[in-house]
């Protein structure tokens, strides 16, 4: 009788312990965020012109040629638009 009451009381002994731990590792993992509405847009995403990249507008370089802005990914792209809109106008002109 001793020994079923012992097993008993080992047992419980081992499942609050499990138990306890389980818990601790549950809540130690950090949770996703739920959120019902897609983040908010702050800025636009423009076209390269040159070699097709999007990129924010704020942070985008920009040249104007014929009155519009264009929008470019870095400053080698719009190097490379100016000098072919700049061969461009020198040959039919």
């Amino acid at each position: 009788m001793f020994r079923i009451i012992l097993i008993i009381v080992l047992f419980l002994l081992i499942w609050f312990t499990i138990k306890a731990i389980w818990k601790d590792l549950r809540q130690a993992r950090p949770k996703a965020k739920t959120s019902s509405s897609p983040p908010e847009v702050t800025d636009k995403l423009v076209k390269d012109p040159v070699c097709g990249v999007y990129c924010p507008r704020k942070t985008a370089y920009t040249a104007i040629w014929q009155g519009k802005v264009y929008y470019f990914c870095s400053e080698e792209c719009r190097q490379k638009f100016l000098a072919e809109k700049g061969a461009k106008a020198s040959s039919s002109g």
